[in-house]
Parts: structure tokens; sequence; C-alpha cells
């Protein structure tokens, strides 16, 4: 292993850079038990420390092997990162080492003037990565050392002084970062990223100066850290539950597009890596969306899904509740653009292919459900969430809000209402914070208004019983039929009798469906495909023609082609109208098969109307 001349060093070698970047790898890793513990932003899941430390494991393993040249080493460097990063610092970190890559592996060896450019395109790159980037991360600090040695390389040719200089800024830059996030500020803390990165460079800084013994993990140039856990920051609200990571190698991968569509699906999104091969992260509550949106551009490999739910603590405070938190179950149809725009906590109805129990829209999306149903020998079942499942949910948002509006689907259908209903009481006696649950008498489509409507309610300030009471209205006001092509997945269910549905596919019947009080109704029936389809469309029309502004939902049980035709006749027969097209819950569409559809109405004029006559009122 060289050791670092005592003379002025000029150039950097592959030797050097192979082996400097090892000491800064273990530097981080050394301290990996402190980050994890001031780790608050973007979530308080005390990982950092573990993810940075998992992803320089993959970079020294990677660099373990003999690597003939400059670009060599960079490429190794930059591949391995962006296999085993972890976490959204490990991610960022994979990118910023392919800029690296990028500025230096066109050379045998790299003076520090070109090192300084490289830095600077790493920092671009790294923030490339992410589709909000935010001031007082390990993005902040990564610039500043990136900006100010771009500046001075001119003047300063020798690679010590140079990172003296680098890790003098590092340092300055990461100790504002306490100050430029408020959850930082909060718990009194750096940004753990931004931390990890300034380990990372004092681990290269110590190996140019003292060689590799010294520097392998070994004294700190950084103030002294604590051995006992930091305070607590507190409570941090969590919109979106689960973090999911995952490699995909393909052709021609445009990543910025990744960003974009992954920014639908959640938040924290950091997608790093090249045109054939990124490594994806993003926090959501839909991670089975995320799984299939990333299958689109290739080859999905080694993903996670972790419930961050379960690694944060809690702790009780007053000060830090604020605002109405809204809950629905995922029979609930509506956009999942809309769900993640407006927050709206999803918790998931149970699917039992067998033996095999997962979760809707966690574990798998409407479209691959219909497409086992087509194909399963075995009819799918499903239940409701379990009480503990809007306990674990509740617990945690009692903590971060001073209130709750639950909206479900009718209690004349399914247990749902009454598992939240068991489980808000819990909650209340035990933290004192209200929720509020709202049987929006109806499923499906109508329930996707129903907590549209209680979205904007909150948006608008309106106090927790307003929204419920705001929320209970428009339910009464909401109109939904269902059109199922073949009673055939009726009859599958048990709804049917056998002797009933051959008497219906002899005759050709599509059955219409309603609710009424909460009840799924027989709303007709019509001969054919196309004459039920036409009678839906029919009915929907003649409620809306009398609202002002109709919003809409059409869901669809893989049937877009006549969801999207719906959509067509209602924007240019339902006046002044919005709609939106989802897919069917598995829940309701199992039991009506593929190929149905629903459309649901209310006027939007009366959910603004409720609103403002609800805040003047007061």
């Amino acid at each position: 292993m060289p050791r670092p001349p005592d003379r002025t060093i000029q150039t950097l070698t592959r030797e050097f850079l192979q082996q400097s970047v090892i000491a800064g790898a273990r530097r981080v890793i050394a301290h990996r038990d402190h980050l994890d513990r001031i780790n608050v932003f973007p979530v308080p899941d005390r990982d950092t420390g573990t993810n940075l430390a998992l992803t320089m494991s993959a970079i020294v393993d990677g660099l373990r092997q003999p690597l003939p040249s400059l670009a060599a080493v960079s490429s190794s460097i930059a591949s391995s990162a962006l296999i085993g990063a972890q976490g959204n610092s490990g991610v960022i970190f994979a990118q910023f080492f392919q800029g690296l890559r990028e500025g230096i592996s066109d050379s045998v060896q790299v003076s520090a003037r070109r090192f300084a450019e490289a830095l600077r395109r790493a920092s671009t790159r790294a923030r490339e990565a992410l589709a909000q980037p935010r001031e007082g991360t390990i993005l902040t600090v990564i610039s500043d050392v990136a900006d100010h040695l771009s500046r001075q390389a001119e003047r300063i040719p020798d690679f010590r002084v140079l990172l003296d200089e680098g890790l003098r800024v590092a340092r300055a830059s990461l100790a504002e970062t306490t100050n430029k996030l408020a959850s930082l500020k909060q718990a009194g803390v750096v940004d753990a990223g931004a931390l990890g990165f300034v380990h990372f460079l004092e681990g290269i800084r110590d190996f140019f100066h003292c060689g590799p013994e010294e520097a392998d993990g070994g004294a700190s140039f950084s103030d002294d850290e604590p051995s006992a856990p930091l305070p607590s920051s507190g409570p941090q609200r969590l919109d979106f539950r689960y973090c999911v990571e995952a490699v995909v190698r393909g052709e021609k991968i445009p990543r910025s597009d990744v960003i974009d569509r992954l920014s639908t699906l959640g938040d924290s999104v950091v997608v790093a890596g090249t045109d054939t091969e990124i490594h994806a992260h993003v926090h959501t509550n839909v991670p089975a969306y995320v799984l299939d949106l990333l299958a689109k551009y290739g080859d999905v490999q080694n993903p996670k899904v972790e419930d961050m739910l379960a690694a944060i603590v809690d702790q009780p405070s007053t000060e830090a509740r604020s605002g109405i938190a809204l809950v629905t179950d995922s029979a609930c149809d509506l956009p999942i653009e809309i769900l993640t725009q407006r927050r709206i906590h999803v918790v998931p109805v149970r699917l039992a292919f067998g033996d095999e129990v997962l979760l809707d829209r966690v574990d798998i999306t409407p479209e691959t459900f219909y497409d086992r149903l087509r194909t399963s020998p075995v009819f799918p079942k499903t239940s409701q969430p379990r009480p503990i499942d809007f306990l674990t949910l509740y617990r945690h948002l009692a903590q971060t809000h001073e209130g709750v509006v639950s909206v479900h689907l009718s209690a004349e259908v399914s247990g749902t209402l009454q598992s939240a209903q068991t489980a808000a009481r819990q909650i209340t006696e035990e933290t004192g914070i209200p929720i509020e649950i709202v049987d929006c008498r109806s499923a499906s489509a109508a329930e996707g208004l129903v907590t549209w409507a209680a979205s904007k309610a909150i948006e608008a300030g309106c106090t927790l019983a307003e929204t419920a009471e705001i929320a209970r209205t428009v339910a009464e006001e909401t109109h939904v039929y269902v059109y199922a092509p073949t009673v055939d997945y009726f009859v599958r269910g048990g709804r049917l009798s056998p002797i009933k549905g051959r008497f219906a596919k002899l005759l050709r019947l599509c059955p219409i469906l309603s609710v009424e009080d909460g009840r799924i109704v027989p709303a007709g029936k019509a001969f054919g495909p196309r004459a039920a389809q036409r009678r839906i469309l029919r009915e929907v029309l003649r409620h809306a023609q009398r609202m002002d502004r109709p919003a809409f939902v059409i869901s669809h049980s893989a049937a877009r082609d006549l969801a999207d035709a719906y959509r067509t006749e209602l924007l240019l027969k339902g006046g002044d109208a919005s709609v939106w097209v989802t897919d069917t819950a598995p829940a309701i569409g199992s039991h009506a098969g593929p190929g149905a559809a629903a459309i649901a109405v209310v006027a939007a004029r009366l959910v603004d109307r409720l609103i403002d006559d609800t805040r003047q009122g007061r």
C-alpha cells in the first residue's frame, strides 16, 4: 500500500485515488453509530450511519481487486457505490462518485486543478439526482467544498493543502446546516449525511498527510462526538411510510423522467446512475406502484421496501402537534397522484391468493392483481384491515397532529369501519387526540370523492368536527354506478349462485349496480356489455345535469379503454366538469372482475359551498 511522500503531491495517481477513497470510506464506517444517533432528516429513523456504512463497505469491497488504471479505479468506485448504495445519503454519494468518474476517468493522473473541476461536476451530478434538492444537507456541503476548491485550485497545486482547505470549508458548511433546516435546529444537531461527507474528507485528508495506518478510521479531526444518544428531536411527521430502493438495468434510461414520475408517488426522490443503470430511492405509501414503474425502464434488481414507521420512536410533545391528518383505506379509489399530493394516509386491505397474503398497493398493484385474477385457479379473498393496522398509524399521527379524520367504506359492506372505530377509541384514550371516523356510505370511486372533499376542507382550514361533517354531507350527495361485463366473478366469489349465474350468461345479462343507504344494490340490468355501459353513463349524466361543476371519478379494473371513453363523454356532456381516472381497488374489483368500471359523481360546487358556509358561520 503506497505511503504519500513527504514532498508536495501535485498529481493524483491510480494508487493514491484507490487508497485515499478506502481511507475515507473506513472513516465513515468508523462513525456509523454516531451518524445513526443524530439522524433526524428527512425522517428520524436513525439509519443514516448504517446506510452510509453499507454504501462505503460496497466501495471498499470493489477496490480490493487489482485495478490497472485510474479510469478503472474511478469506475469501480462509481459502480460499487451505485449497486451498494443504501438510503437517501447513500444514493447521493453514489451520484457524486458518478460525476467524479466523469471528470477524471480519461486521465492517467490528475492535477489539483483537474480534480477540483471534477468535484464541481460531481457536485452538479449529485444535485441533479434529487427531485427537490434541500439546502442544509449533504448537497450544501458538497457544493460549498466544490465551489471553493474550484476557485482556489490555480493557487494551490498541492493536494495536501487543497484537502486541508476543502476540509476547513466542509466543517464550516456543516456547522451551518443546523440553522438551515428546522428539524436539525430543533434537535440541536448537524445533518447526518453532511457529517458523513465530512468524515469521508477527513479520512482522505489523513491518508495524504499520514499514510494508510493513521487514516483507517483513526483519530478524527472533527469535534469530539458524545457516546450517549443525543436528545430526541421529538415526533416528526411521516407523510410517506415506506422507503423503497432498487437498482434498474436497462437501455437509454431517462433519469430525469424517472425522477419526475417517482415524484408523483412520494417524496425524498433520489435517482443516481447512468443511462444503462440507475439506483432509485423514494419515500412512498405505494411501494408496489414504485416497483412496477421502475420495471418499465428495465430489469429491477435488489428491491428493498422498509416500513419507516416501525423505525421511528415518537415522543409525546404538545408543541409538535398541528393540523389535521386524513386517513382512508385502500378500497378508496382516487388517483395515486391525488393521494400523494394531498398527503392522504392509506390503510391497506389484505388480499389472499390461497396462503399468500398481500397488502393492497404495498405488495401488489391493481394491474398485477387483475392479471392474476384472470389466470389464478384460486379465487382471491379480501379481508379488512385489522385494528392493529389502524392503531399503528393513528398512534403516530396522534403525536404529530391535533386530530385525525378517517374516511372508510360503508359499514354495510365491510367491517373496516368497525376496526377503525375500535382503534380510534383506544388512541384517543391514550393520547387525548380526537379521531373522527366517517362512514362514506359507499365504496370505490364514491369513497374517493368523499375523501377528496375532506382533504379540501382540511386544506381550507376547517376544524376536525367541521371536516367530518362536510365529509358526511358529501357522502349523502354522492352517486355511483358500477358496470360488470360478466357475472362469472360474482359466482366465483360466492355473491351469486351458479344456477343464477348460468341463467344470466345465457341471457347475456350484465349487472348494473349502485349504492343505497350504504348497501350495494342492483340498479338495473342490460342485455350485452354495450347496453350496460351506455346505461350507467346515462344514469351518471342524469345526476350530473342537476349539479354545478360536477366532479367525477372513473375507476376501472383493467379496462383503461372503456374508462378513457367514459372520460371523453363526461368531459363533452358533463358541463364544467372535473374527471379523474384510476384503477379500481382489488377489494371491490375482485367481485366485478376484469373489464368492469364504476363512475361516481358529486357537485364540486356543493363541496366549495359547504366549506365556505362552514367558515363564514363560525
